[in-house]
């Protein structure tokens, strides 16, 4: 999204209007590293939000708290000055895009203080500069003229305005505006599948394909811009992390795979005992009629093979126990990969840390647990029934060993990774067949199953359910089960009865 002079300027008439006479009760960092200057004016609390590092460069009015990070000089220069000041005014110069905000405030003998901040807000060259009368108090980024030969920025030193630009940056628009910039007319805006790709004064030929929007406030369009762009990086981000997860799982069932071919060879070794005790019950039987100088060589030749065959039979047990761990093992990662596949953002730590139990060299003994982001998946039934849904390992494990009591009843999908769904009643009573039908549809609708028209659902009693040995957060043996065929349907779908 372009940001020109012509927004810029719009902007500052909008700040203008907005924090004029606003004092200033704080500066700082925010939690995501923006500068945030604590803004109060007629009872109301906002933060002037400065990201010089954004895309474009751009300025928001938000709610929220100061971070908690350790702030560089600049920032405490900033709120040492600023603190108790009041703005002033807010303007933008012509043809640029540098916004200048005047801070100014009066000691108890009368004698006042100024401070301009100029932001400059040029992609990839960005900066903030706290001026007192013409000299530089701090800046967010200093260089010295040996840095840049077109001008310098240091502490002590005057501020040169930056050079305007060359050439124009303004988009070209359809038809020219009328008799100024049109600061008081509504924004033009254009989206492309829903997103916001571009606002401006007037309309612009270029973007004819787009769907076209008025809007009143730029700083509304920037702090819906800045929504996107974080939805956006949340969203690469969490994918990262998904493929990250998903390339340990590959790397662990790779080594699994390759454990269970070994076994097959040792399977198929011990299958040739019985021809290793045959030969060398032959030896001794054929022993009388070996000549004595070869006797011996052949009598140790028989020991050979019984201990062979003794060595193999030994082992048989101990192949099959791996046989079953490994099968184990193959079914926990296909499970995990399942919940990696549908986890949130909210859900990729919960996966994470089930992923390093399978992981000797990650596990962390006597980790704290992690605190809970949001509520349980939970449904109330008109019959009195409370259905809650776990949506990834952890809370797998709390609703199933946490929250559920010994007879209340258990649901998951069969045969397939899914969710643990949890059906309980307060006065103890049978749940009706309908409470039964809705919480195995959301157990269908959970689980790797969701697709499928029909899918046979397990339910028993929590009691009738115990975690597995060794194995991540989640995963459980049950017994005593019986079975319904359920269409899946998600929470916001199902029928309560």
């Amino acid at each position: 999204m372009l940001t020109d002079w012509v927004l810029i300027s719009r902007l500052a008439m909008e700040l203008r209007d907005r924090i004029a006479g606003a004092r200033v009760e704080e500066a700082g960092l925010l939690a995501d590293g923006r500068t945030g200057i604590v803004l109060r004016k007629s009872g109301r609390r906002q933060i002037l939000a400065i990201d010089l590092f954004a895309s474009p460069p751009m300025l928001t009015l938000e709610s929220g708290e100061l971070g908690v990070a350790e702030e560089p000089g600049f920032i405490r220069v900033l709120a040492r000055s600023l603190r108790s000041t009041v703005v002033i005014e807010v303007s933008a110069r012509r043809l640029d895009r540098l916004l200048r905000v005047r801070f100014g405030s009066r000691s108890r003998f009368g004698v006042g203080d100024e401070f301009d901040l100029y932001v400059e807000l040029v992609p990839r060259f960005g900066n903030a500069v706290l001026v007192k009368g013409a000299t530089i108090v701090a800046a967010y980024k200093e260089f010295s003229a040996a840095e840049n030969a077109r001008r310098s920025i240091v502490a002590g030193s005057p501020y040169e305005l930056p050079p305007l630009p060359e050439r124009s940056r303004v988009l070209a628009p359809a038809a020219p505006p009328d008799g100024g910039e049109a600061h008081d007319e509504p924004l033009h805006l254009y989206r492309r599948d829903g997103a916001l790709v571009q606002a401006y004064v007037v309309p612009l030929a270029e973007l004819d394909d787009a769907r076209h929007e008025r809007a009143a406030s730029l700083l509304d369009v920037f702090a819906e811009l800045r929504t996107q762009q974080l939805a956006l990086a949340t969203s690469e981000r969490t994918e990262r992390r998904r493929n990250a997860l998903l390339k340990r799982l590959a790397h662990r069932e790779r080594k699994l795979l390759d454990e269970r071919l070994a076994l097959d060879a040792k399977r198929r070794a011990a299958a040739r005992r019985e021809e290793l005790r045959a030969a060398g019950e032959a030896i001794y039987a054929e022993l009388h009629t070996v000549e004595e100088p070869a006797r011996e060589a052949a009598k140790e030749r028989a020991v050979e093979l019984f201990a062979e065959y003794r060595k193999l039979g030994k082992s048989l047990p101990h192949v099959a126990v791996r046989e079953r761990a490994v099968t184990a093992a193959l079914e926990v990662v296909e499970t995990l990969r399942w919940e990696t596949e549908r986890a949130g953002s909210d859900d990729l730590d919960d996966v994470d840390a089930a992923v390093s139990q399978l992981e000797p060299r990650r596990r962390t003994a006597g980790a704290p647990a992690r605190k809970r982001k949001r509520r349980i998946l939970e449904l109330r039934t008109g019959s009195g029934s409370r259905i809650v849904v776990g949506r990834s390992p952890i809370e797998n494990a709390e609703v199933t060993f946490h929250l559920a009591r010994p007879n209340d009843l258990w649901f998951h999908a069969q045969g397939t990774p899914g969710a643990h769904v949890i059906l309980a009643r307060d006065d103890r009573t049978q749940a009706p067949d309908g409470d039964l039908a809705t919480a195995a549809s959301l157990a269908a609708f959970y689980s790797k199953a969701q697709r499928s028209a029909a899918v046979p659902v397990d339910y028993t009693l929590r009691k009738h359910v115990r975690k597995q040995r060794d194995a991540p957060p989640g995963l459980v043996w049950y017994t005593h089960a019986r079975t319904l065929m359920a269409q899946p349907k998600p929470l916001d779908e199902v029928e309560v009865r």
